[in-house]
């Protein structure tokens, strides 16, 4: 595999690029769960557990 991409010129730019998006991606997923309300994060966790249909607060 890394034979196939060795030979094409201008494989590094993407795999570079693509890896600055996953790491994007990876970086604001942690500050949005970081900047959710505790109370919403405990509902979410409680949802599998409860028996009633009612999800909202």
């Amino acid at each position: 595999m890394s034979d196939l991409l060795g030979n094409v010129s201008g494989a590094d730019v993407y795999l570079i690029i693509s890896l600055i998006i996953f790491i994007g991606v990876f970086i604001m997923a942690t500050i949005y769960m970081l900047m959710m309300p505790k109370q919403l994060i405990k509902t979410i966790s409680e949802l599998p557990l409860n028996d009633d249909n009612n999800y909202e607060d």
